[in-house]
């Protein structure tokens, strides 16, 4: 983070008179324009979602206000101190309360102008204040240049009228960003993926392959309260069958490719399955970024992340080195945050050689599409290899592939849970065995309503789970059977999630503050309130 000394220096090489002079060029005011139409455009479609934004980001006249008023805090500010939120909050309702100028607005619009200046001097600006208004809601920030910022906010891409003052503000607080992870970027090097203190993941593009006419940014927010089973059950991702089942498999060590599109849940998943390991094996999690919470025991988890090249092209750790690596480090059980390359390949000899329940994730819309992009992958690594020799590979090692999907509406759901059979079709293809369905009724596209359907009963996971003296109920197969939530709460409860590396008393309170029903659905949580 940079002194108050470069902060102020940064301001003096563009004084805030400058950056007043924008109206006054044409390119400008044609970008005020697109604001103030954009804006309009919020203000008629506000209503519909439950996100209340700022009044200073939806009224031009209050925003270039807020502006000057950062300007002029600016000015004043003593360059032998560091900056501190407390010491901001502490000076910032003086300066504010001795400027006429604000004397005929509410106590609302001056408490948002400054957290404007808060943001602007020592946040990520209109970022900060997306991250703080939209709770564990928010699931991506989407930076289109300075003046169009959109997030997907509870699975649904929403517009915003939150904006940037420039480009050099923008690339300012990119650099801010980027600091926290000792990263940099500049025209040589245009493209970096980063993390912020909290674990949210950065992705940035500038000019010249940013090509829009400014820099694009992508963050996909870490959220600090865990997401449990019992929560992707209550959203209707799953039903009780389902969940049952896969918390078998996992018990019985069956390996699992996790299938789905971009902010389907993938690692959301793995995270909540993760609960069911037993917490005396050790899992090792490997990830470009980390972004895993595994819900076990902090002794049983090491996580390993990946490492770009430096500036000089040098020193890059790629997914295949530290799968390597973890394979030499007495691991029971491994989980590779997301297969894109060739680290497939030895994922896939991991999962035949020794290391039986590790799980792994990949792009794809159905299970069989999972099979082609993993055949893909290894064809990329080893363009030498036999298909019917990957594919031999591919029937040994994985047992289970479970899909994903977001529908339009931003629900997600488990589509399907299929298993792979021991043997390969006369055509040479995978034969998949489909244990689990969602049926989508396609009668109203608008939402998304269906129901999960058995389809067939399992065998190769079953042999699994006797292996490993896993019993299951087999009547869960019956598509006549109605299976009673008790058997699923008797499942659960074997695996509190307080076990959970980091655990926090908050985190029961944040679930009902959620939803204030949630000890009724999981009466065993109450035990959480009980210490």
């Amino acid at each position: 983070m940079k002194n108050l000394r470069e902060l102020i220096e940064d301001e003096e090489k563009r004084s805030y008179l400058q950056q007043q002079s924008f109206d006054e060029s044409s390119e400008e005011m044609q970008i005020e324009q697109t604001n103030k139409e954009k804006i309009q455009e919020l203000r008629e479609n506000i209503q519909k979602g439950d996100l209340v934004f700022p009044k200073i980001y939806t009224d031009t006249e209050l925003l270039f206000l807020s502006r000057k008023m950062y300007g002029a805090f600016i000015s004043k500010l003593n360059a032998d101190q560091r900056v501190t939120r407390d010491s901001l909050e502490e000076v910032l309702p003086e300066f504010l309360t001795n400027i006429s100028e604000l004397r005929s607005y509410d106590k609302e619009i001056i408490d948002e102008i400054q957290e404007f200046i808060i943001d602007h001097l020592i946040g990520y600006g209109p970022i900060s204040t997306i991250f703080r208004m939209t709770g564990d809601g928010l699931n991506d920030v989407i930076v289109n240049t300075a003046n169009f910022i959109d997030i997907i906010y509870k699975g649904k891409t929403q517009v915003t009228p939150f904006v940037f003052g420039s480009e050099e503000e923008l690339r300012k607080i990119i650099d801010r960003m980027l600091a926290e992870n000792n990263r940099k970027i500049d025209e040589a090097h245009p493209i970096i993926s980063s993390k912020l203190k909290d674990g949210s993941r950065v992705e940035v593009q500038i000019p010249p392959v940013a090509a829009n006419d400014g820099s694009c940014v992508t963050i996909r927010k870490f959220n600090e309260v865990p997401l449990l089973l019992e929560h992707l059950v209550d959203t209707i991702q799953m039903d009780y069958k389902m969940a049952y089942f896969l918390i078998k498999a996992v018990k019985g060590k069956s390996n699992i490719i996790v299938s789905g599109g971009t902010s389907s849940g993938k690692t959301t998943f793995l995270n909540a399955m993760t609960r069911f390991v037993d917490g005396g094996e050790q899992l090792i999690t490997i990830e470009d970024t980390k972004e895993m919470q595994p819900q076990m025991p902090c002794h049983s988890i090491r996580a390993y992340e990946g490492r770009m090249a430096n500036e000089e092209g040098k020193g890059a750790i790629g997914l295949d080195f530290l799968l390597r690596s973890a394979l030499r480090s007495s691991p029971r059980r491994i989980v590779v945050g997301e297969c894109r390359g060739p680290e497939i390949v030895v994922m896939l000899n991991a999962m035949n050689t020794g290391h039986p329940g590790s799980m792994t994730t990949v792009h794809a819309d159905n299970t069989k599409e999972a099979i082609v992009r993993i055949e893909n992958m290894y064809l990329e690594a080893r363009p030498s290899a036999n298909i019917g020799f990957i594919r031999a590979q591919i029937v040994s090692a994985v047992d289970l592939i479970v899909q994903l999907v977001r529908f339009p509406d931003g629900s997600r759901k488990v589509i399907a849970v299929s298993e792979l059979e021991r043997r390969i079709e006369a055509n040479s293809v995978v034969s998949l065995n489909h244990i689990f369905e969602f049926k989508r009724d396609t009668s109203d596209t608008k939402t998304t309503r269906g129901k999960f359907e058995v389809i067939s009963s399992a065998s190769r996971v079953i042999d699994n789970m006797e292996m490993y003296g896993v019993n299951m109920d087999k009547r869960i197969f019956d598509p006549n059977f109605e299976m009673p939530k008790e058997m699923l709460l008797d499942e659960l409860e074997k695996d509190m999630p307080n076990k959970m590396c980091n655990w926090k008393e908050e985190f029961i309170h944040a679930f009902i503050e959620k939803d204030n029903q949630v000890l009724l659905k999981w009466p065993y949580l109450q035990k959480l309130m009980e210490g």
